[in-house]
């Protein structure tokens, strides 16, 4: 018995995985990146709540702080940053799949909201804050159809 792996003889399994590859690396990658940044805001507002209101840029432009409201939204965010970590660790496409859908609302939602939600803000910070919720949604956007395309890539294309 060898301990080397067997050589691939069939074409069609040769020719599939130099594709899905990179792009498992590519999910992978953006998987980690989101989960970072999520870890970052979620772990700030789940233990400085007050910090978080007073100095994330341009979150005290917002209703009155309440502590309540921001520690459970940075409990949220860390549950959410459990399962982008998970998903990158194990790769499982119906992992990625179901971590990114769950980003992919919970991003659209933040992002739409401020859009809807500019009028005091300054140019400056309007521009900032809607281009970087833009990009974050963008993102995942993304990545959910690179996950989408290794999940049918993996099952043949079939459900």
């Amino acid at each position: 018995m060898s301990l080397t792996p067997a050589r691939v003889t069939d074409r069609s399994a040769r020719d599939v995985t130099p594709c899905v590859n990179p792009l498992k690396k590519w999910v992978r990658a953006g998987l980690l990146l989101l989960a970072a940044l999520q870890t970052v805001v979620s772990v700030w507002q789940y233990v400085l709540p007050r910090s978080f209101y007073d100095d994330f840029p341009t979150v005290s432009l917002d209703p009155p702080y309440n502590e309540h409201l921001v520690s459970d939204v940075g409990g949220l965010g860390l549950a959410l940053t459990a399962m982008l970590f998970f998903a990158a660790w194990v790769l499982e496409s119906r992992v990625v799949l179901s971590a990114l859908i769950g980003y992919v609302i919970y991003a659209g939602t933040h992002f739409l909201f401020h859009l809807r939600h500019f009028d005091h803000f300054s140019l400056r910070d309007a521009v900032g804050v809607g281009t970087g919720l833009g990009l974050e949604w963008a993102l995942a956007l993304v990545l959910l159809y690179a996950g989408w395309r290794l999940h049918r890539a993996g099952s043949g294309g079939a459900r």
